[in-house]
């Protein structure tokens, strides 16, 4: 029979301990190898490819987005699960942009985490359920239309999107754009309309969300 390959990090003794009882119970896994700090767990995962590396969120305070990245980079057929114990919906997006497949609660390791892993392993996604709640769908849904559009914008109305995020007045940005404010304010109004929202502050919400605006603009105020 084939078993599930799985690399466990977690900086903590008694954590890993309990996870490796668990999955110790299931007779289609194998824990492969064990590492209590980042770096090692990372360069584990390149070397040997894993089906699933099993990554605690607070792992010796380094940059665990980055170390995803990595591990998805280099080995990207390896599925990666974070456990945490507190986490807002914020964070799941973040590690879902990364690259993670999974993130599970610590709470339900006991219960659930075998079968977590066979459904990752299978193609599934699983994201518990965060301390802020899920968004409502139609939320989700209206601001993905946005950020399409937003993305069917031609250059000119992307970087007029731009200096608003970066919070710059319809003057500033008329003198940056060589056009007058009258020019900025109808310009800005048929950007607004198209994108479905009434006003600057929701107009810089979704060029931020989409991607538009850098650290550099965001200095440029």
């Amino acid at each position: 029979m084939s078993h599930i390959r799985i690399h466990l990090a977690d900086s903590d003794h008694f954590s890993r301990a309990g996870i490796a009882g668990v999955l110790a119970e299931a007779n289609d896994m194998v824990i492969e190898h064990v590492s209590d700090c980042m770096s090692e767990a990372v360069q584990a995962a390149i070397d040997l490819k894993p089906d699933i590396v099993i990554l605690e969120s607070s792992l010796n305070r380094t940059d665990l987005l980055s170390s995803i990245r990595e591990i998805t980079e280099k080995t990207p057929t390896t599925k990666i699960v974070v456990l945490a114990t507190r986490y807002r919906r914020d964070e799941i997006s973040q590690a879902y942009d990364a690259g993670t497949s999974g993130l599970i609660s610590k709470s339900s390791i006991s219960s659930e985490l075998p079968s977590a892993l066979r459904m990752l392993t299978a193609g599934y996604q699983l994201f518990a359920q965060p301390e802020d709640g899920w968004e409502p769908t139609a939320r989700i849904v209206r601001r993905s239309t946005q950020q399409t559009a937003v993305r069917k914008l031609s250059e000119r109305d992307r970087s007029l999107a731009r200096l608003v995020a970066a919070g710059l007045t319809n003057s500033q940005i008329a003198r940056i754009a060589h056009i007058s404010e009258g020019s900025v304010k109808l310009h800005l109004a048929r950007i607004m309309e198209e994108l479905d929202v009434t006003n600057r502050v929701q107009l810089a919400v979704i060029a931020t969300e989409s991607g538009l605006v850098s650290s550099a603009d965001l200095q440029i105020a």
